[in-house]
Formats: structure tokens, sequence, C-alpha cells
């Protein structure tokens, strides 16, 4: 985790000394993962509660209204795992999720120094275990310690100026990814959106 914030710092400290920075941004945001319930009411089912949300994001203009660019995110949320087996075996955990994506997003021009954006984006997310209390037999051998998983992302917010090179920004995305049979059976889509609220410097 050090590695990595490390990597992602000295990626955007181009940006702060750059004299092109009116070419990039750099952002950073907190907010919630949303609860999200899989197959609720089934013999089988997995909640996941509301967890904190931490991001960072650099980009470059592609075109005049698109960037690209590469999103890092670290997010926690608490599972209740309920099998409904004979031994009705169930678990709580703590689940971790720590993602990187490569995205694009649009903006419109601003108006009344607003503007809104929408983003798109694919890359990967590894999910870590961590089990506080289990019943019976709720995983399939031990549980997890980690899941590698492809993600998809998309969403939108909007910006407002505050001066220049600086931006107040509120987004609201999804992260959808397979769920592991670990979690919940047959598996499936897993949508994990998340509300957030940051900073952006440049473009």
């Amino acid at each position: 985790m050090k590695n990595i914030k490390g990597i992602c710092l000295l990626a955007f400290l181009p940006l702060l000394v750059s004299q092109n920075a009116n070419a990039q941004f750099f952002g950073v945001a907190g907010g919630r993962n949303l609860p999200f319930d899989l197959g609720r009411g089934a013999p089988e089912s997995s909640e996941f509660r509301h967890g904190g949300y931490f991001s960072l994001d650099f980009g470059l203009r592609a075109f005049r209204f698109t960037n690209m660019g590469v999103h890092f995110s670290s997010a926690g949320t608490d599972l209740e795992l309920e099998r409904g087996d004979p031994l009705a075996s169930s678990a709580e955990a703590h689940v971790s999720a720590k993602t990187v994506t490569f995205e694009t997003r649009v903006r419109s021009p601003f108006v009344s120094s607003l503007r809104f954006f929408g983003l798109g984006g694919a890359g990967v997310t590894r999910f870590g275990l961590d089990v506080e209390k289990e019943a019976g037999s709720p995983f399939e051998g031990s549980a997890p310690g980690g899941v590698t998983s492809f993600v998809f992302t998309y969403g939108g917010g909007v910006e407002r100026h505050i001066r220049q090179l600086l931006h107040l920004r509120l987004e609201v995305r999804d992260y959808v990814s397979p769920v592991s049979s670990h979690l919940y059976r047959p598996g499936g889509l897993w949508h994990r959106v998340t509300v957030m609220a940051g900073i952006n410097i440049g473009l």
C-alpha cells in the first residue's frame, strides 16, 4: 500500500511544477460506498454495507473537452454472508478494494463557474478479505486471503471553478466487477456505487 501511494505521488509531482499545468489535472477525493445486497431473500445472500473511500486521479488533455487519465481508489466495506445450508453457515468480514483504472472523461464548457462531466474506464481491483466472525462452513476450504478481478467503471458529476487551476468536484460512479463464488454463489456482477467530493488541480 505504501509503495502504491509513493508511486502515485511521484507520478503527480510533475503536475505541480509543470509550466503546462493547464494541459494536465490532478484530483483528490473522499466519500462513501453505498450498501448493496446480493440475493436478498434467497437461501444464499451477501450484504455489503457502506464504507469509506479515497481516490487519486491524474490525467492529460486529449481533445478540447476530453481527458485521458489514471484513477486509483482505496475503499472498504463490511460484509454479512449467509449460505442458507443445513449448517446455517454465515460470516462477517471486512472487504477492502484497491482499484486502478484507465479512464476517459468528457466535459462540458463552464457555464456560471460550473461544468458537467461523464467518465468511463476499465482496469483491475484487488479485493482483500478479513474474516471477523464465522459459523458453520461459509467458505469452500479456508477463507480467501485476496481476489483480483477485472473492473469496469462509469459515472459523472459536476465541477465548480474556485480560482485559477482549482476546482471543487462532486462525483458519483459505479464500479462493476464479477463477484467471487467465495462471497456469493452462483456469482454474478457486483455494483459498488460511490459518492465522493474532492478537488481538482489543473485543466
